[in-house]
């Protein structure tokens, strides 16, 4: 059965949401880099990190703000029907008060239990701790029991 693109994005949004980790690829002017980082996702399934802009994919996405990433169970047995997403897209700091308070929120409502330690005042304060949203254009979401062998969910922007 095809899927069509608004259930192809409900079907994207909500395993978004049962996730919260993802690698994140970036590329200096001379190398890749891949790291994984913990995530926020709001309606439009724009992406939310928290992170040091002097890390390695901090400094690279200050310079080039393309970006890959992928976001999977990492308890999925080889045995069993396989799901993850791919995709590719845009980042950019989240600047301004408001922004970043909607930016904290997501992130949070994703990975709960440390609101106290990340903060507004703590990201406005240190150096080390910025909030980025990563804009998809492009996702490719692969699920073996709602997609047959050769489709996959298709979303763009």
């Amino acid at each position: 059965m095809i899927r069509t693109q608004a259930q192809i994005h409900k079907d994207i949004a909500a395993f978004i949401n049962e996730n919260g980790i993802m690698n994140l690829a970036t590329q200096s002017s001379t190398k890749p880099w891949v790291c994984t980082v913990y995530y926020g996702v709001d309606e439009n399934l724009n992406l939310y990190i928290v992170t040091d802009p002097n890390s390695i994919h901090g400094r690279n996405v200050a310079h080039n703000s393309k970006v890959a990433f992928n976001i999977f169970d990492s308890h999925q047995k080889i045995t069993k029907p396989k799901q993850g997403l791919q995709g590719w897209g845009t980042i950019q700091m989240v600047k301004g008060v408001v922004a970043i308070v909607k930016a904290l929120k997501l992130w949070h409502k994703q990975n709960p239990g440390i609101e106290k330690a990340i903060t507004l005042k703590e990201v406005k304060k240190i150096a080390d701790t910025k909030v980025y949203i990563i804009t998809p254009k492009y996702f490719k979401y692969f699920h073996q029991t709602l997609y047959t062998p050769e489709e996959y969910g298709i979303w763009e922007r």
